[in-house]
């Protein structure tokens, strides 16, 4: 008789073959007290969705015709998914070997929603430091906490009931975990940071890459705050202050790393200039989403 598992991990995957089995050989060395499913959601349209199967049999992949976006892909995988606990990470994550664990020991204690600790999985490139210090800046905190108001889906888990209550992730290319966590939490579900859950994020070491990204997350900012009216909407509404987002994202992200890491703080400060040009692009995306979410585009 086949044990229902108590976690069901899922991973979306989308021309991750490069990194994805250093991720799921992570994820299948947790050494857990309960039984837990990897579940992979792979849309690349290549041989990665038979190469997982191949290599590890016990993964259940899903595969989807045509490429889906993250959220997209985990709504696939919550749908199927046998586990209580539904813990989310990435392709580009390596997990601790009791990141599971100590996931279910947070849910085990009331926490319906908790998310853990980011480290930097490129520590010895500037660029990929670059990358994560502008990306997790608020997932990095040594200390439990209820007070975070989003989490990533690198490192996230959710009691699976709450899909059942509050519906599924949206189909967006980027901010579909953001939203959700700021939905949940305005309804009353409160959101557990527990940093002993760590997994090691492998940022983008290419600098084009990293603009573009950061060009999609302001675009994304933008349409967002507009859609579900979050702070910083005043800079949607008012263009004139515009000029502003670089300056006030460089401080927001500054306090954060004083607060939690002085050693990042430190990085930060010394690769300052060229964190300020690339959140200069950041603010073009933004501008660009502003003009989309208000039909000016």
């Amino acid at each position: 008789m086949e044990i229902e598992p108590l976690v069901s991990v899922i991973i979306p995957s989308f021309r991750q073959k490069h990194v994805i089995f250093d991720a799921l050989a992570s994820v299948l060395r947790q050494k857990t007290k309960f039984p837990y499913e990897v579940i992979v959601v792979e849309s690349s349209g290549d041989d990665t969705a038979e190469m997982v199967s191949k290599r590890y049999p016990k993964i259940r992949v899903i595969e989807l015709p045509e490429r889906a976006y993250p959220g997209t892909s985990r709504n696939h995988a919550i749908r199927s998914a046998k586990g209580k606990y539904l813990a989310f990470t990435d392709t580009d994550c390596l997990v601790h070997e009791d990141w599971l664990q100590q996931l279910v020991n947070s849910h085990e204690r009331g926490y319906r929603i908790v998310g853990g600790k980011v480290k930097n999985g490129t520590p010895t490139s500037i660029m990929g430091t670059i990358d994560y210090l502008l990306e997790f800046s608020d997932l990095l905190k040594p200390f439990e906490t209820t007070h975070n108001t989003h989490f990533g889906t690198c490192n996230l888990s959710i009691e699976k009931k709450v899909f059942n209550e509050f519906g599924l992730f949206i189909d967006q290319i980027k901010g579909s975990d953001s939203i959700y966590c700021r939905r949940v939490k305005e309804k009353g579900v409160t959101l557990f940071h527990q940093p002993r859950a760590v997994i090691w994020h492998r940022n983008r070491s290419n600098l084009r890459k990293i603009i573009k990204n950061q060009f999609e997350l302001g675009y994304g900012a933008a349409i967002n705050r507009h859609k579900y009216n979050l702070k910083g909407k005043v800079f949607v509404n008012y263009p004139i202050l515009i000029p502003l987002v670089p300056f006030v994202r460089f401080f927001a992200i500054g306090s954060r790393l004083l607060r939690y890491s002085w050693f990042n703080f430190i990085k930060f400060m010394l690769l300052s200039p060229l964190i300020m040009i690339i959140l200069f692009r950041y603010t073009a995306g933004f501008i660009k989403g502003r003009r989309s979410a208000l039909g000016k585009a």
